[in-house]
């Protein structure tokens, strides 16, 4: 007697190999996304620090308010400080960029200043407003005006790695 069709064991081997296959492509998948989100945050950090140089080399002076010229750092990195600092880039602060120039156009800056990383986090701006030549971050000192970073990648992982920073020195 002659049976057309597959027995449940051919079905059952069948199931399986098609389940580590979609396992394996799945985390194949999700490296793919994290790498092109990373590559996306460096993209944007070397755009506002490109945006930041070129505010200096236009003023001659750093994006941020007369009365922190010529002070310590902004090396807190708070968000109100990286917020200023975009909207002066993006010539939402006409009183600091009074050509109206803008520096720095993305998908990340919204109206009020803030520019976000692929995870949704803001990125970090510090400023050499003691013209100094180094910036001091949490990741430690860089010689250079500008350093901007992204933690999105850091928070998500909720690692205490430092490596999983994304920043526009290294």
């Amino acid at each position: 007697m002659k049976k057309d069709g597959f027995t449940l064991i051919e079905l059952l081997v069948v199931i399986v190999i098609l389940g580590l296959l979609l396992t394996l492509g799945s985390k194949s998948l999700r490296t793919a996304r994290l790498s092109a989100k990373k590559a996306k945050a460096l993209v944007e950090l070397t755009s506002i620090e490109t945006a930041v140089n070129a505010y200096h080399h236009k003023y001659g002076k750093l994006p941020a308010a007369d009365s922190q010229q010529g002070s310590s750092d902004l090396d807190g990195g708070s968000d109100q400080e990286s917020q200023d600092t975009i909207m002066i880039l993006t010539a939402e602060d006409t009183l600091l960029n009074p050509v109206e120039m803008v520096f720095l156009e993305g998908q990340g800056a919204s109206t009020n200043g803030v520019f976000v990383d692929p995870w949704g986090v803001q990125y970090k701006v510090l400023l050499d407003t003691d013209y100094d030549g180094r910036v001091v971050t949490p990741l430690g000192e860089v010689r250079s005006k500008v350093a901007v970073y992204s933690e999105g990648y850091y928070l998500l992982n909720g690692s205490a790695q430092t490596d999983d920073y994304i920043t526009s020195w290294q």
